[in-house]
């Protein structure tokens, strides 16, 4: 708790610095203090549990935040894909000698109604990087083919690897195949 509330007053103190001396986050002069702000975000995001945010079935997925998600979780006999897009929250940044390093793996399952596994794919998703800036926001597009699904109840299970801190989280989301 004290530490939160410790990261909190820094994060107030950097934003403070940058108002009170009347510059811009945009000038070059000031990239040190955006630097140190990111690494306190990035301490923030390490103590907090893997998980996801926005986990969302779409017809379309432009880019990070931007997607049209299908108004309810129904699709088609004969659609080919259903998209899903979902936001990996608090992946543990390693820092290193001004490096950051994020390494996250996916697996994907399809279940039938009657819980029978229709597919798996283990490492679906492998995102491993070494960076001179942070990357602090990610998302990730999952494409699942529906080519032979009858009409149906399914559920898609996610399971998200932090390789790094070695933890796991899971997500499932029912959908159906009408006619």
């Amino acid at each position: 708790m004290k530490k939160a509330l410790w990261m909190k007053g820094i994060v107030l103190f950097l934003i403070m610095m940058v108002t009170l001396t009347g510059t811009t986050f945009a000038q070059q002069e000031n990239y040190e203090i955006i630097l140190k702000l990111k690494d306190v975000i990035i301490e923030i995001q390490n103590q907090g549990e893997l998980g996801f945010r926005n986990f969302t079935l779409c017809s379309k997925i432009i880019t990070m935040g931007q997607y049209v998600a299908l108004p309810e979780p129904k699709v088609k006999v004969g659609t080919e894909e259903l998209l899903i897009y979902f936001e990996p929250a608090n992946v543990f940044t390693n820092t290193h000698e001004g490096r950051y390093e994020f390494w996250i793996t996916q697996d994907m399952f399809l279940f039938d109604e009657e819980g029978e596994l229709l597919l798996e794919k283990t490492d679906a998703i492998s995102a491993h990087f070494n960076t001179a800036i942070p990357i602090l926001d990610l998302y990730v597009r999952n494409t699942l083919t529906l080519a032979g699904l009858t009409p149906g109840k399914y559920t898609y299970k996610a399971v998200l690897h932090d390789v790094l801190r070695g933890t796991t989280a899971t997500k499932t989301i029912d959908f159906e195949v009408v006619e």
